[in-house]
């Protein structure tokens, strides 16, 4: 049996009870929970944080010193990837705080010498609410990063709202539309339809969004509770028009992180050149984007389209091409899912697999109860048929309906309608036994 959930839980609850209930010091509470927490999961990943934040306050001085650093940091990365299965141990969280640490470095090496408080950064690294999958701050973030240990009833019900949101979200529809992605991109060597495939991809970029936003408003909503207000990651991208407004609304820490790091020095050092400095800015920023998921082609390739759909879209604007919402929004969901698919294959072996039988002229011979709907439901019975109906209609519903779950969600205001009705489909239809991990987590 795991023990980890419940023993989480009862440590979160000890951490409320004494945030609010003594007079300790609110961020010392915060942080020995957040040690004591990661240490049950894994005891080196303690010492892992607690080394890295103290070697960025000791190397933030001087930029010799934070180059040093940046190296530092860099080797735990690049040693996680080639050494994954040996050293596991403190890969856990180890790709958020560490960029974190470094864009602090690049500011010393950039700017000025950093003066961040070692209590600070580990705060900043190690808070349990955003350890294993962000959002990653930024240094003025980190500074801005207060905490009051006052009982706030405002702060109280927002981040409860949150929490349940993010854990519909999670168990409703993510990781039930998992269930129909997962027997096309669990399956790499059985050969699809290109249309399955294309749909299947299209599914899977409503899942992460879905996933990788539940993680998020579990975590806001957790640090609400605890007065700490962490950076939105997300401002409902689905229903963007265009590529770079879908990448201004998604995953918005890294890209600020990737952002502030990259594609700024490098379009000021080729400001002679504006549109070649823009356009390999923005490739360079999207490779690099690839290359932190991980060391596959397919992430890399995920990056290089992206860089190029962008890159495309800025060179339109400058000669006045301009397409109506509804087509941009159609092609935007199209080109973002079409690189989703390299993401979700990762090797170059899958990647090739799929694209070649979207590619393929007989793959698009198909039959859609057969070749559709009987694989993306796992059979075409009437159990199943039910099922994917049930999955779709409801994330349909959904995506309707999101900007007005997303207010309420965020609202301070006490709605029993909202928490109840959210906890009674949880509880009816979520997948409560055999959820996915959240995709970011991997990272």
């Amino acid at each position: 049996m795991n023990w980890f959930p419940y023993i989480s839980i009862f440590i979160f609850l000890v951490s409320l009870i004494v945030y609010y209930k003594t007079k300790l010091d609110g961020k010392d509470i915060l942080i020995t929970a957040s040690i004591v927490l990661i240490s049950i999961l894994s005891w080196q990943s303690v010492l892992c944080v607690i080394a890295l934040t103290a070697a960025t306050t000791l190397l933030q001085k001087s930029k010799s010193k934070a180059w040093i650093g940046v190296i530092i940091h860099l080797g735990f990365l690049l040693s996680i990837y080639f050494l994954e299965e040996r050293i596991t141990f403190f890969k856990f969280g180890l790709s958020y705080y560490a960029i974190q640490n470094i864009g602090l470095l690049l500011l010393s090496i950039r700017n000025k010498p950093q003066e961040f408080k070692f209590k600070d950064l580990l705060f900043a690294n190690a808070f349990f609410a955003k350890f294993v999958s962000g959002p990653i701050l930024l240094p003025k973030e980190i500074n801005a990063l207060g905490q009051l240990s006052k009982f706030n009833p405002k702060n109280f019900t927002s981040g409860t709202n949150r929490i349940i949101y993010g854990i519909f979200k999670k168990i409703v529809l993510a990781d039930n539309l998992h269930i129909i992605t997962n027997t096309v991109f669990g399956n790499e060597e059985v050969e699809f339809k290109g249309i399955t495939i294309l749909i299947a991809s299209i599914l899977f970029t409503i899942e992460m969004y879905l996933n990788f936003s539940a993680y998020t408003d579990i975590a806001l909503g957790v640090a609400k509770l605890f007065n700490v207000n962490l950076k939105e990651n997300f401002k409902i991208p689905l229903r963007s028009s265009s590529v770079s407004e879908y990448w201004k609304k998604t995953h918005i820490s890294l890209i600020d992180w990737l952002t502030q790091n990259f594609f700024y020095p490098i379009s000021f050092q080729l400001r002679k050149y504006p549109k070649y400095g823009v356009v390999i800015g923005i490739l360079t920023t999207f490779i690099l984007s690839g290359l932190w998921h991980g060391l596959y082609a397919g992430f890399v390739v995920w990056g290089i389209l992206n860089g190029i759909f962008l890159s495309t879209e800025y060179i339109g604007k400058k000669t006045g091409i301009k397409l109506p919402k509804s087509i941009g929004w159609l092609l935007t969901i199209l080109f973002i899912s079409f690189s989703n698919l390299f993401f979700v294959a990762k090797t170059w072996e899958n990647s090739l697999n799929f694209t070649q039988q979207v590619f393929t002229i007989e793959s698009w011979h198909f039959k859609w109860e057969t070749d559709v709907f009987a694989v993306l439901g796992n059979g075409w019975y009437l159990e199943q048929q039910f099922q994917i109906g049930m999955i779709l209609t409801l994330m349909l519903i959904f995506l309707i309906v999101e900007k007005n779950l997303e207010k309420m969600a965020k609202s301070s205001n006490f709605s029993i309608g909202f928490i109840s009705i959210l906890t009674l489909i949880c509880f009816l239809i979520g997948n409560l036994n055999d959820g996915a991990e959240f995709i970011y987590m991997q990272f």
